[in-house]
């Protein structure tokens, strides 16, 4: 089986230390090619930091590319303390590593491998979309490059920060909103998926083998500062290791900026018009586009904002009254007519 390029963009983060244990254990399913960090969970120093940790815990060399150090509008808010400790990694104190961050910035390090896949990379996102939507204002032609994201974000029902919005898609709305209609095809995992893949103690003990060492101790503390919680980040990963662990539904997300408690909503909109908009992304500008078929005043603008070239309508001229133009009286205008 041919192992898919993937990039992993983390604010590690309990659930995100799992994704990057899953990553890492199907290395022979999953080619991981960089880890960019992010803020959010923690501020992006010890992202970054505990990113290497993790990642030397599995004794690769996967390069490691700093992010962002704010939102694309707004400073870092409130960590989250709660759920992924003081540190983000349940108050642990995992190996430091002795490696370094990569030179290039997490924007243009994943446009560098992006570019070296050519167009088959996979970016897994698990943190708000700041550095994506970075990479997508610096190199337009990103999207070329990138065959999907897997995202764990969003949410098509209730939030955790508001009533409406899912954090990752919530504290940056404008970077999501960005992403979202950057031409990228997205699979979005969201909240109201992954709340409902909790993980207990009672779970790992019955599936993981029962001889102890330290790395297991590592994964068995974080499970129970986690206990009975959802390890969303980890279940965006799996959907790669097996396609059966989801039943996916086309339509368009769009992305809402106002009022405040429902910045960065994700609203799904199932339509008919979801294939056509996913056939213009993998066009990506190399061929003009036309539409037709059903096209009323009521929807013209919706089909435009599809990215189409052209719009074809019948209705304009069917059942039109007709004007029958007769040649029979032409004739030679004179020299002095002309």
């Amino acid at each position: 089986m041919e192992r898919i390029p993937i990039v992993i963009d983390t604010d590690p983060g309990i659930d995100d230390f799992f994704c990057l244990a899953l990553a890492c254990a199907y290395s022979d399913r999953l080619d991981l090619r960089a880890v960019t960090t992010m803020g959010g969970n923690n501020h992006t120093d010890v992202t970054t930091q505990n990113a290497l940790n993790i990642l030397s815990l599995f004794r690769t060399d996967v390069p490691v590319a700093r992010g962002a150090d704010r939102y694309l509008e707004a400073e870092f808010g409130a960590l989250a303390a709660k759920c992924h400790g003081v540190n983000g990694v349940g108050n642990l104190v995992l190996p430091q590593s002795d490696r370094t961050p990569d030179d290039l910035p997490a924007w243009d390090k994943l446009y560098e491998i992006a570019k070296a896949a050519q167009g088959e990379l996979v970016l897994v996102t698990v943190a708000p979309l700041t550095n994506i939507a970075l990479a997508l204002q610096k190199h337009p032609d990103l999207p070329h490059w990138i065959k999907k994201i897997v995202m764990m974000g969003g949410s098509i029902g209730r939030g955790n920060i508001t009533p409406y919005v899912e954090a990752n898609a919530g504290h940056d709305p404008a970077a999501t909103k960005l992403v979202f209609e950057g031409g990228i095809p997205i699979d979005m995992v969201g909240l109201s998926i992954t709340l409902g893949c909790p993980i207990r103690p009672d779970v790992f003990e019955r599936y993981i083998p029962a001889q102890r060492g330290g790395f297991r101790e590592i994964m068995e503390a974080l499970i129970r500062f986690r206990s009975g919680e959802a390890m969303h980040d980890a279940v965006a990963i799996s959907t790669l290791l097996d396609d059966r662990l989801m039943t996916w539904q086309t339509g368009e997300i769009t992305v809402e900026l106002a009022p405040p408690e429902r910045s960065g909503q994700t609203v799904l909109h199932p339509s008919e018009h979801a294939d056509m908009r996913a056939a213009v992304q993998l066009i990506a500008g190399r061929a003009q586009t036309e539409c037709s078929g059903n096209v009323t005043k009521e929807n013209i603008a919706r089909l435009k904002d599809i990215g189409v070239d052209f719009v074809s309508s019948g209705a304009l001229t069917h059942s039109a009254p007709i004007l029958d133009l007769s040649m029979k009286h032409l004739r030679p205008l004179d020299k002095e007519e002309a």
